[in-house]
């Protein structure tokens, strides 16, 4: 197998296992979701809030604040362990994948970062998520959401109580009611949160790990390529960064937004050697197929028909992609600023309006 093609299936296998590694993250969050519905519960009833002044609701709200805190606090330290240990394994699995893509014949004497190397990295570069709360270490990024949780539910009792609302009603406001399976409540929110927190921290340990190795071993890798997901799922930002190339030493790397699924290929001095003929996995019209490794998202999904277009980055976009007589490369520019942050139709527009005069946009 060529060396190129074994690194890129190796890469997007361990994707797919990584996505089911977050799903079981996701579920320890499970038990502790639990003590912060029963906590709120056990305080909400020992007393009737309709006969409560300001002064005593926000010695509650105090009390309640500290209880989730603790349990938060708890959760929290669990998952920054869990975190390093992931990052650890991220980074021996990229450095055993470097070794073994090389050809028969030849050996490549690939270094493993240190422990110490890995968590710094970890712990002290930041998030590459763009827009609103973006650029944060990975401990403020996990703090930042559990104290927006805290304030969720504070600011549910406080608006419950200054709106007349019984015990029981603000409790429903909370849990969500058992009609709609308690996905209509606030902790609902808090659990889809948390889900998004840990898909994007892991996604995050893992990149900086795998970024440790290609650090460690510059006299083999030369770039790291961007490998988003060819479905219609990806992001505006991933599909534009797809088969992006970097600098080891510069450059964003994911997550490029909470959720991100796009990882990268290390580059090697040998890669374009051997990258005739490589292939990668795609879910088309047609359903999932193995394309040319060559195709970036835009040239994949010029294949597509115009449904799936439609359905993929919108009907506007694809009118636009279809019919604005823009090269795909062009297309694929104009969707992300210098900072590689999403642009808007009108943004777009102001940088190629005679593309949608063309379209009838």
């Amino acid at each position: 197998m060529a060396a190129n093609q074994a690194i890129l299936d190796a890469t997007i296998r361990h994707a797919v296992f990584l996505e089911k590694l977050k799903a079981g993250e996701v579920g320890k969050f499970a038990p502790f979701l639990k003590e912060i519905d029963r906590s709120i519960r056990d305080r909400l009833t020992q007393s009737d809030l309709t006969e409560y002044n300001v002064k005593r609701l926000e010695a509650l709200l105090k009390e309640v604040d500290s209880l989730l805190l603790g349990i938060f606090d708890r959760y929290s330290a669990q998952l920054n362990l869990d975190l390093v240990d992931i990052a650890n394994y991220e980074a021996e699995f990229e450095a055993t994948s470097l070794a073994r893509s090389a050809p028969v014949g030849v050996s490549l004497d690939v270094v493993a970062p240190t422990a110490a190397a890995i968590r710094t990295a970890v712990l002290t570069n930041p998030l590459s998520v763009r827009g609103t709360g973006g650029g944060k270490l990975l401990k403020a990024f996990i703090k930042g959401w559990t104290g927006a949780e805290r304030e969720r539910v504070t600011g549910t009792i406080r608006q419950g109580f200054f709106e007349g609302q019984t015990n029981f009603q603000i409790i429903r406001n909370i849990r969500g009611t058992k009609a709609a399976g308690y996905k209509d409540g606030i902790l609902a929110t808090t659990n889809r949160n948390a889900s998004t927190v840990v898909h994007t921290s892991i996604q995050h340990v893992s990149s900086q790990a795998r970024m440790e190795v290609a650090k460690a071993n510059t006299d083999i890798v030369e770039e790291i390529q961007m490998v988003a997901t060819l479905d219609s799922k990806t992001s505006q930002q991933c599909r534009s960064m797809d088969k992006r190339k970097f600098p080891v030493d510069s450059g964003p790397r994911p997550p490029f937004h909470p959720n991100c699924r796009t990882t990268f290929i290390l580059l090697t001095k040998l890669s374009a050697m051997f990258a005739k003929g490589a292939t990668r996995a795609s879910v088309g019209a047609n359903g999932g197929q193995q394309v040319s490794a060559d195709l970036d998202y835009y040239h994949w999904l010029q294949q597509q028909p115009a449904a799936f277009q439609d359905v993929a980055i919108g009907p506007v976009r694809a009118k636009l992609f279809r019919e604005g007589g823009l090269t795909v490369e062009r297309f694929a520019e104009l969707q992300l600023d210098r900072n590689f942050s999403p642009l808007t139709l009108k943004q777009m527009k102001g940088l190629e309006p005679l593309a949608f005069e063309r379209a009838g946009i």
